[in-house]
């Protein structure tokens, strides 16, 4: 089954689209259809809402057993360790009007982003490739859970940081399924914020920072920076995500597991910080050969 909301639709598009899909309220369509019908309609769709809005939800053969589209809409997809979530617009809105491009810390940080990624793609000298898990997907509310790095110097790894963290509120199953840390390992193992966070900015100072969809990595570190009274501002992060997206185009998902095997990397690691740390280094070095 699939399910189509959309807004401001113009009439002879409702009307088109009740050939294929149940419409059960305004604006709300509902249907079984194969994967080849499904991708017409969404054409049809894309190509005719003109200002309105669509969200598709449709059955996939991936973890959560779901993907979607969204056309014209602030609602934006990420990938979070391979699980596809929803980015509310919260950020995007403020006083009912939309912010321009360029206007917020963070849209400037993205440009800054993507105009540092050539530089890391290029680069044969000293980068650090980061990864941290987190408790969840809130900044405010979850903690850093496991922090990764690794140094690559000419080309060779040279030197690994890894510190699990003690967080002080209870790990989800979901969490722990998806990295296999548990409450256990972290009540034996875990290393309190204050004592990681220092040392991890040691090992990074002076380097080019990379990740894979550094947005995440980097706020939660700024905001668990500000609280201990760290500058991470000086650190330049660079996103890999940029580069994979201008090399592998047309790709349904990108996160890490999706364009590793479009590489012809095979895994079969848990989601670990460090592991993901190696994973998006054989990424990088694919992705240098192209």
């Amino acid at each position: 089954m699939i399910v189509l909301t959309m807004t401001n639709c113009p009439p002879k598009l409702r009307g088109d689209l009740s050939k294929w899909l149940l419409e059960i309220n305004t604006g709300v369509y509902v249907g079984n259809v194969n994967a080849r019908v499904r991708e017409l309609i969404w054409k049809r769709v894309c190509e005719n809402i003109k200002n309105g809005q669509a969200t598709l939800v449709f059955p996939a053969n991936n973890e959560q057993h779901m993907d979607f589209y969204v056309h014209n809409t602030n609602w934006q997809p990420i990938d979070l360790d391979g699980i596809k979530l929803m980015k509310h617009p919260k950020n995007i809105y403020e006083q009912g009007e939309m912010l321009k491009s360029g206007f917020s810390n963070a849209a400037k940080r993205r440009m800054g982003l993507k105009k540092n990624a050539r530089r890391v793609e290029k680069a044969d000298n000293d980068f650090v490739i980061i990864d941290i898990e987190t408790t969840g997907l809130s900044v405010e509310n979850d903690e850093i859970l496991e922090i990764g790095a690794i140094r690559i110097v000419n080309g060779k790894t040279v030197e690994e940081y890894e510190r699990l963290i003690a967080v002080k509120t209870e790990i989800a199953q979901n969490i722990s399924e998806l990295t296999g840390i548990t409450q256990e390992q972290v009540k034996e193992n875990g290393k309190p914020i204050n004592e990681a966070l220092p040392s991890f900015m040691d090992f990074v100072k002076g380097s080019e920072v990379a990740g894979y969809n550094v947005n995440f990595d980097h706020d939660f570190l700024l905001a668990e920076c500000s609280r201990q009274g760290i500058d991470i501002t000086k650190i330049k992060f660079t996103d890999v995500m940029t580069i994979v997206k201008s090399k592998l185009k047309g790709m349904r998902s990108y996160n890490l597991e999706s364009v590793a095997k479009r590489l012809g990397i095979t895994t079969k690691q848990q989601h670990r910080a460090l592991s993901d740390c190696y994973l998006l280094y054989q990424v990088y070095c694919k992705l240098n050969e192209k």
